[in-house]
């Protein structure tokens, strides 16, 4: 845009210099015409008019010579009043006609018509156009009314049209290839606008594109470490806690085996989902390569107690989620609570229903310390929670009745909604 108003400004400047340098070439023109002119009464070249002069006056060449510096000077006004110029360089020329004529003269009048035709408006081209047609109608007229022979009043017209209506048809092809060029340049001025404009757009949508990339890749960065934190967090947190229990207790030879099979099993779990993950993550994996999602059937794999009559049967991406959420919940519940969690899963109202539940020793709403050696990422919660509000539903966590317990409510014909912010008095995984 700043470029197209850059270009419009140069173009003013340019029209500017350009009607400075009209009117220069207008006065350089006015001057070379009285040059010769003034020559051409010098050299008593003849012009229009009678052969002899109709008003008797004393050295009738000093008269012509003056009216024609009064005509050129004129001149130098043509493109501003045209009409007006002619009118004044007729009244000249019939006067130098009386005087006798000078062809210096006709060639001024010849000027003045035609920047008429080049510069005056349309309705004063037309109007002069008439009069000088009617005049050279009437010169025909006179001619036959003078009697003269058919041949005689034919090149009496033909002298008329070539010296009156000629300068008509020159300026008016000049002006027409003026406006033509005129219209070439404002064309050209719109195209380039034009393409300046369909630049901008297109920056505009590189922009665009490259702020929806960087998006798609900060989702996708997300997404990775949510399923990160899902599929390995879990194992890792329940590693860390059989291992600071069985340090915390008197040694024993089976319970520490005990201890040890279930950090060899949590560490085996571990590692089996980061394979999975990589399997994904990997360029070249194809599908038969990849290991199934879990699903809600998978949740007795995990270090946590069913209560019911069962599992019920969901959709594939109803179960895997419920899988994911329930794998986070064990590990919070872990957290905030102690002893084996409890989950239960039912359905109703068109929406499945997970609750995992851990007895709450400390009082009820007191957080737990974690072991010193447990780091949390404080993103457990907010995970389980973007998982549901994909499918349209919801998490809560918090202390409940002597118990640490994490619901999730799963629509079972899942509609998008969007993620819920954390809600009051829960506290982060």
């Amino acid at each position: 845009m700043l470029v197209a108003q850059g270009r419009r400004a140069a173009l003013a400047v340019s029209r500017w210099w350009a009607a400075r340098a009209s009117g220069a070439t207008d006065r350089a023109d006015a001057l070379g015409l009285l040059a010769l002119g003034l020559a051409l009464l010098a050299l008593d070249v003849g012009g229009v008019g009678p052969t002899s002069p109709v008003l008797d006056v004393p050295a009738p060449r000093a008269w012509q010579g003056a009216l024609l510096l009064v005509a050129t000077l004129l001149l130098a006004s043509k493109r501003r009043r045209p009409v007006g110029v002619l009118v004044a360089v007729v009244v000249l020329s019939v006067v130098d006609a009386l005087l006798g004529g000078g062809l210096g003269m006709y060639l001024v009048l010849f000027d003045a018509l035609f920047a008429v035709a080049v510069h005056a408006s349309v309705r004063a081209r037309r109007c002069t156009q008439g009069v000088v047609g009617a005049g050279v109608l009437a010169g025909a007229v006179a001619a036959v009314v003078a009697g003269l022979a058919a041949r005689d009043v034919v090149q009496v017209v033909l002298v008329l049209v070539a010296m009156f209506l000629t300068p008509f048809w020159w300026g008016g092809d000049v002006r027409r290839t003026e406006e033509l060029a005129r219209s070439e340049a404002r064309r050209a001025d719109l195209e380039r606008e034009r393409a300046d404009l369909a630049r901008a757009h297109a920056d505009d949508a590189a922009r665009i594109a490259a702020l929806d990339r960087a998006t798609a890749v900060q989702d996708e960065r997300a997404s990775m470490a949510r399923d990160l934190h899902d599929a390995v967090a879990g194992h890792l947190a329940a590693v860390a806690i059989h291992a600071e229990a069985a340090l915390a207790r008197p040694a024993d030879a089976a319970r520490d085996r005990t201890a040890l099979r279930a950090v060899r099993a949590g560490a085996l779990d571990a590692l089996t989902e980061m394979r999975a993950m990589i399997l994904v993550l990997r360029a070249g994996a194809g599908a038969d390569d990849l290991p199934a999602p879990p699903g809600l059937d998978q949740v007795a794999s995990l270090d946590v107690d069913l209560a019911g009559a069962g599992l019920p049967a969901v959709s594939a991406a109803v179960g895997q989620t419920a899988y994911r959420i329930a794998q986070e919940a064990v590990t919070n519940a872990h957290k905030h609570g102690s002893g084996r969690p409890v989950l239960t899963a039912r359905t109703s109202g068109g929406s499945l229903h997970l609750e995992v539940r851990n007895p709450v020793p400390a009082p009820v709403g007191a957080r737990r310390d974690l072991p010193r050696d447990l780091p949390s990422s404080s993103s457990g919660l907010a995970s389980m929670r973007e998982r549901a509000a994909v499918l349209g539903g919801g998490v809560t966590a918090g202390a409940e009745g002597g118990a640490w317990v994490v619901r999730a409510r799963l629509p079972l014909d899942p509609a998008p909604a969007p993620a819920p912010g954390p809600a009051a008095g829960e506290v982060p995984s």
